[in-house]
């Protein structure tokens, strides 16, 4: 067997390529390293923004499932008291970061009250404000304000010295066009405003439930009111004064039943014209509607012919409003076409409960017979029907 000698030149170039591979392999490990550390920082990253998303969207669920059971509540309210109560709770749920107030408009008046409130705002806002007060409601669209931007805030933000810096959002609440308010909301610190989104999406559902709310009424009161006078209507009547003498009778107190008639009503129509005569009909109906008290009830029976239901009131007071009612009667100038309509009076019959009467249809008919009465005796005068007489059983 042959023996390999090797001389120092191969020698060295063997140990070179020994080191070479060497080299090569420690470089192959650490880029291996390197590379294995960037994707574990990589699994890391994902991870953390995996677990950002997941919390998130958990949010986001939360909020959405709020947002729904906001929405429920509001379909179930009856009336705008309980749609303010509800979303001041539930919104001082969604929107925790940030104070609110909500702006409803009063009906014709171009005002708006603020009447529920959460948290505390950073700048004060003003209890009652003009429907020009507030950026949001006249351009109809969500107004950002800032402390730090002179003049942005709206007319309604009260911002005292030394204030704290304050970020405020004004959302119109407003539902197939119509205007209905708008919240205001605050927050102290800079950046953007928190849960904005969330807020408009609230506010949407608000003001369709104010909209909703707002059209039942109409809707109701097509129903229950005179069209001409926007008094209540005979259907009302009959739902109301049987509930009222219920609870007159469960109080032990009175309760006054006043039928008006206008008198020679037939004449004058016939001489001056059904549209003077439907004049004449709405100026009396509007000063019957300012004479009474908050808890009576004015009807429109029909015609000419006018009722007022007047709970806990007795005989005594009712003669003396009926007194008064005569002397409005006589004063009441009406203008029609450009000319003063000639002068009306009135005739009144009043009913007592219980005197007269301890049923609904039999107070109503007690009244028409005193009004009948006062007819007969020269109109312009009131009278009082006969007092009910209660036969007693002979003890046995």
């Amino acid at each position: 067997m042959a023996l390999i000698v090797f001389d120092p030149a191969t020698h060295l170039m063997l140990a070179l390529l020994c080191i070479g591979l060497i080299a090569y392999l420690i470089w192959l490990f650490s880029k291996f390293s390197s590379a294995q550390r960037d994707h574990e920082k990589q699994m890391i990253t994902a991870k953390v923004q995996i677990e950002k998303l997941s919390e998130e969207r958990e949010a986001m669920a939360r909020e959405l499932s709020q947002l729904g059971r906001y929405g429920n509540l509001l379909h179930g309210c009856t009336d705008l008291a309980e749609i303010l109560q509800v979303s001041q709770q539930l919104l001082a749920q969604l929107l925790p970061g940030s104070a609110g107030t909500i702006y409803p408009l009063i009906d014709g008046e171009g005002l708006a009250e603020a009447t529920h409130l959460w948290g505390i705002h950073v700048g004060n806002t003003k209890m009652q404000a003009h429907h020009r007060d507030c950026w949001a409601l006249q351009r109809k669209r969500v107004h950002l304000s800032h402390s730090d931007a002179p003049g942005s805030a709206c007319a309604h933000i009260e911002l005292p010295e030394g204030l704290d810096v304050l970020s405020s959002a004004c959302i119109p609440l407003t539902a197939q066009g119509e205007s209905l308010g708008w919240l205001y909301l605050s927050t102290s610190g800079h950046g953007s405003f928190p849960k904005l989104s969330v807020a408009i999406a609230a506010a949407e559902q608000l003001a369709l439930a104010l909209a909703n709310l707002k059209l039942r009424q109409h809707l109701r009161d097509l129903s229950v009111r005179d069209p001409l006078t926007g008094l209540f209507n005979r259907r009302y009547l009959t739902e109301s004064l049987g509930r009222e003498m219920a609870r007159c009778r469960r109080r032990k107190l009175p309760l006054s039943v006043m039928v008006l008639d206008l008198d020679h009503f037939k004449i004058f129509n016939d001489t001056l014209g059904h549209q003077a005569g439907d004049s004449l009909l709405v100026a009396f109906s509007r000063m019957l509607q300012g004479s009474v008290r908050n808890e009576d009830i004015a009807c429109r029976l029909g015609g000419e012919e006018f009722i007022l239901i007047m709970p806990e009131m007795d005989q005594e007071i009712a003669t003396r409003r009926a007194t008064e009612l005569l002397e409005s009667t006589r004063k009441l100038e009406v203008m029609h076409e450009g000319q003063m309509l000639p002068q009306i009076t009135t005739s009144i019959g009043i009913a007592v409960f219980p005197d007269h009467s301890n049923e609904p249809d039999q107070l109503i008919g007690a009244s028409d017979s005193a009004l009948y009465q006062a007819k007969r005796t020269g109109r312009d005068r009131y009278a009082v029907a006969e007092r009910l007489v209660v036969e007693k059983v002979p003890a046995v």
